[in-house]
């Protein structure tokens, strides 16, 4: 019934209105007929009703009613205003007597059934004429397609296919089928819509014919009627489109576009190019032949894992190579990091100068871009955990960083509760013009082009930046890590047996700069001098972080492109399950 949809619309200046009428037979027995379907009708009376039959030949009908005002007369005491249901707008009155255009319109338009219905126009104001335009539009619809169990089917995509179709009120969701044969780049794109409707790109893992929590790959929500699209690399495989209408009745255009991604040799679409080996890192850059020793400790099975005694024998230990954790700040004052922190020394601490003239005041150890304040202390224990497994001190207690020789910078730019991307960036870019030569980047969230930006500003800076893949178990990882197929490197998380973990991020099926390292129960470093295990691709990027400090000590010269294919190319799929 038309009393379900149709939405009153007043005009807020003149008083005329559109009011629903739930059925026939209580409207003005002088209600006027429309008696063609393919005909806009029109009329200028107020206070009648009007009739618009549909056919029943058409499943659905969508219907756009205008009005306007025309009069003539003093100043209103308010400026003039129209509405309609998805906006509201005003236009400015003169302040002097005249003729003043009183022209406003309200817009409806609504999926209907077939069916009978009746429009009320109502003349609040005397002596104004009104115009009501009716215009019926047949939209065709099937009774499939409106889950992913009946789906309509686009077969194996490849080359670029388009359809159409209408999503509203009565068909809010539209689903598609389509194959990729092939590891491929997906583009697809959702356009000329008059309505909000978004797109979502899902695998139905479980075959259930419901889409559950972490099936959706992909998903475009801009608002209004702009157009949305998805572009994305997966693995072969059967996926589905959903067109769903967010608000309003829209017809759409669809179309789909697949392309075939080559994967390197040695890549796999889970751990991407394997666990980083430093050893061999090393033994190709400066031919030395670095075997893999093991070390007694019971705590130190993950600097076996990627190597890092072997290299520590040849004197590499990340001596002179600074490090950034940005993160949740780190405690300055923990027995085995104390030493090996970052001092700035342009800096002379305490006297209220910033006297290296670089924006920041006594910036003696880092940063704190939260608090705005030179004391990047952590009160939450991530930070502190990252920062002992890149470089907590060799000492007789505790435990040994990756590259223990190297310097830690504290740089704060989450709290607990997590940070804004301008302040990540912010910390990224500081990092960067201090000379960090590696920046952690253990955190997770939100595509940002600002971050986006200061990942590219390090890279031209010559440091690398080093990102945690994410723990949603997800098929690629999320930002920022997905940078890394233009700069930067992205992490994954392996247990002690070398399984990858059950939340790690996978690689994804369009390569880029991935590697997995040790990430579950990592014994490290946390607050008030005490030591904690923790898991997530958190612990696992400090490892890599570390792994760059040793080979960087080997050749301080490297850029960030060839520490990066240095990394990639010794890394090992061998021995890793998922």
């Amino acid at each position: 019934m038309l009393s379900d949809d149709f939405e009153t619309i007043r005009s807020l200046a003149s008083g005329l209105a559109f009011d629903p009428i739930a059925t026939t037979g209580i409207m003005p027995t002088n209600a006027f007929d429309d008696p063609l379907r393919n005909q806009a009708t029109a009329f200028s009376r107020s206070g009648q009703g009007y009739r618009a039959p549909t056919n029943d030949a058409e499943p659905f009908v969508a219907y756009a009613l205008t009005a306007a005002q025309h009069g003539l007369g003093e100043s209103p005491d308010r400026p003039l205003a129209a509405t309609d249901s998805h906006s509201r707008g005003s236009d400015e009155s003169n302040t002097g007597s005249g003729w003043m255009p009183l022209v406003h319109a309200a817009l409806e338009r609504r999926s209907l059934a077939v069916g009978t219905y009746d429009v009320q126009v109502e003349d609040n104001e005397s002596g104004i004429s009104s115009t009501l335009s009716v215009l019926p539009t047949a939209v065709s619809t099937i009774a499939t397609g409106h889950t992913p169990t009946d789906a309509f089917s686009l077969g194996v995509v490849s080359s670029p296919q388009t359809t159409s179709g209408f999503v509203g009120s009565i068909t809010a969701d539209n689903y598609y089928r389509l194959t990729l044969s092939a590891t491929s780049s997906l583009n697809v794109a959702l356009s000329n819509l008059t309505a909000d409707a978004d797109l979502q790109l899902i695998q139905d893992t479980n075959q259930s014919g419901i889409v559950d929590p972490g099936e959706v790959v992909g998903s475009s929500s801009n608002p209004g009627s702009q157009s949305e699209s998805i572009v994305i690399g997966l693995a072969a495989g059967t996926y589905f489109i959903n067109v769903h209408q967010y608000s309003g009745d829209t017809n759409y255009t669809l179309q789909t576009q697949a392309t075939p991604i080559p994967i390197p040799v040695g890549y796999d679409t889970s751990y991407g190019y394997g666990l980083v080996d430093v050893g061999q890192a090393i033994t190709i850059l400066t031919g030395q032949n670095i075997p893999s020793p093991s070390l007694p400790s019971t705590n130190a099975w993950d600097l076996d894992l990627v190597d890092a005694p072997a290299v520590w024998a040849k004197g590499y230990t990340g001596q002179g190579i600074v490090v950034a954790v940005v993160d949740t700040g780190v405690d300055t004052n923990h027995s085995d990091l104390i030493d090996n922190l970052w001092t700035n020394a342009g800096e002379i601490p305490g006297n209220g100068i910033d006297d290296d003239k670089n924006g920041f005041v006594d910036d003696v150890h880092g940063w704190d871009f939260v608090d705005r304040d030179n004391m990047p202390t952590d009160s939450n224990g991530h930070g502190t955990h990252v920062a002992g497994t890149i470089a907590a001190e060799q000492n007789s207690f505790g435990i040994t960083g990756v590259a223990y020789n190297a310097k830690i910078m504290p740089v704060r730019v989450l709290r607990d509760s997590g940070g804004s991307d301008k302040d990540v960036a912010a910390g990224i870019r500081y990092a960067v013009d201090n000379q960090a030569r590696i920046i952690n980047l253990s955190l997770g969230g939100s595509a940002s082009s600002v971050i986006a930006s200061a990942v590219q500003y390090a890279n031209q800076k010559g440091a690398l930046v080093v990102m945690a893949a994410g723990n949603d178990g997800g098929n690629q990882p999320t930002a920022p890590a997905n940078l890394a197929n233009q700069w930067g490197i992205a992490v994954g998380a392996i247990d002690r047996n070398q399984k990858l973990a059950a939340f790690s991020d996978r690689a994804g099926a369009v390569p880029l700069n991935y590697v997995v390292a040790p990430g579950v129960n990592i014994l490290s470093t946390a607050p008030n001098n005490t030591y904690q295990s923790l898991s997530g691709t958190s612990m696992a990027t400090p490892h890599v972080s570390g792994v760059a400090a040793l080979v960087l000590s080997a050749n301080p010269t490297l850029n960030p492109a060839q520490l990066t294919n240095l990394l990639i190319a010794n890394a090992s799929v061998q021995g890793l399950t998922v």
